[in-house]
């Protein structure tokens, strides 16, 4: 039986909106994950939330796969720049992650 197809469009009730976001996000990284494990590729993954909220996943260290974009010759002349603010703000969620687990140890 196949599936009823469902209208891509803006979801106009907040919470709706909220919880298309989770199941799609969910989603999304589960076919991320499926990737890097089937093809052994470095996979990373960044998406911001209507409310600003970072939710990332990488199948290594994000920094390093970050960082052979970077470096890839075509990135360099296209958007170095966005990708370097995109490292600080991981690098800056990581730390703040990490004072935040620290907090809860207390």
């Amino acid at each position: 039986m196949a599936r009823e197809k469902i209208e891509i469009k803006r979801r106009d009730n907040t919470s709706t909106r909220q919880v298309t976001f989770w199941k799609r996000r969910k989603g999304l990284f589960k076919k991320a994950r499926e990737l890097s494990i089937l093809c052994e590729a470095d996979v990373a993954l960044v998406v911001f939330s209507s409310t600003g909220k970072l939710y990332d996943y990488s199948s290594s260290s994000m920094e390093v796969i970050l960082d052979k974009y970077v470096l890839y010759p075509s990135t360099i002349q296209k958007d170095g720049q966005q990708i370097l603010e995109v490292i600080q703000m991981i690098e800056e969620n990581t730390k703040l992650r990490g004072q935040l687990n620290e907090g809860d140890g207390e």
